[in-house]
């Protein structure tokens, strides 16, 4: 199952520059990350807010929003490289998968637990992206959301087409209604008001998948 791979680098390097960004402002924009990673891991993402970010990095606030419109996006880039190695990991596991006839059923539930595990290790990150997406779903910060519900969906078809799913199923829905519950705000409040582990969640899972079997 091909697929192809959305590139997060459309916040760091926008492709209607048309051109290689230039020194003094690739400069800025490794301070300005530096100064949040920073400042994130000492007080936490939520408790840090853009302004205190430039002030630190002895930037003006204009300066930090023509690298960065919201905080989301900052936290995007900041969550860039290792997004992009879950992606990589994940192809590479579907090609390995693929060979050994593993079912789509079953490349589904491996990649939602592997999905869950994710979200949980870079879960303030994705609270702050997430909530911008929420706001307007057509931003930059909506393409990890967007890249999750393709893979979904694909196996997903995969796996009518294998005869594992009616073919009347609304993939569409049951994509979204898959993903919706590893929402980085959804996932905080089963862990901590619910206390579920992510054993339980990823069991959960499973037990929704296997549900669409036939």
């Amino acid at each position: 199952m091909k697929r192809d791979m959305i590139n997060l680098n459309l916040i760091q390097n926008p492709p209607s520059q048309g051109r290689p960004e230039r020194r003094d402002a690739a400069e800025n924009r490794q301070l300005i990350l530096e100064t949040a990673d920073r400042l994130f891991a000492a007080r936490g993402v939520q408790d840090v807010c853009m302004a205190e970010i430039a002030k630190e990095a002895g930037i003006g606030k204009g300066t930090l929003y023509r690298r960065f419109a919201n905080k989301g996006e900052l936290c995007l880039s900041l969550l860039d490289e290792d997004y992009q190695l879950f992606q990589n990991q994940q192809l590479a596991r579907f090609q390995e998968q693929m060979q050994a006839q593993l079912s789509p059923i079953e490349q589904l539930i491996g990649f939602l637990t592997q999905l869950l595990y994710f979200i949980n290790d870079h879960v303030d990150l994705l609270n702050e992206i997430e909530q911008v997406g929420l706001d307007d779903a057509s931003a930059n910060v909506s393409i990890p959301h967007w890249w999750n519900h393709l893979t979904i969906r694909g196996l997903l078809q995969s796996a009518v087409n294998h005869g594992e799913i009616s073919p009347d199923a609304d993939l569409e829905y049951i994509a979204g209604a898959l993903l919706a519950p590893l929402d980085s705000r959804i996932l905080r409040l089963h862990l901590t008001a619910h206390g579920f582990t992510l054993d339980q969640i990823a069991a959960g899972q499973e037990s929704l998948v296997r549900g669409l079997a036939r």
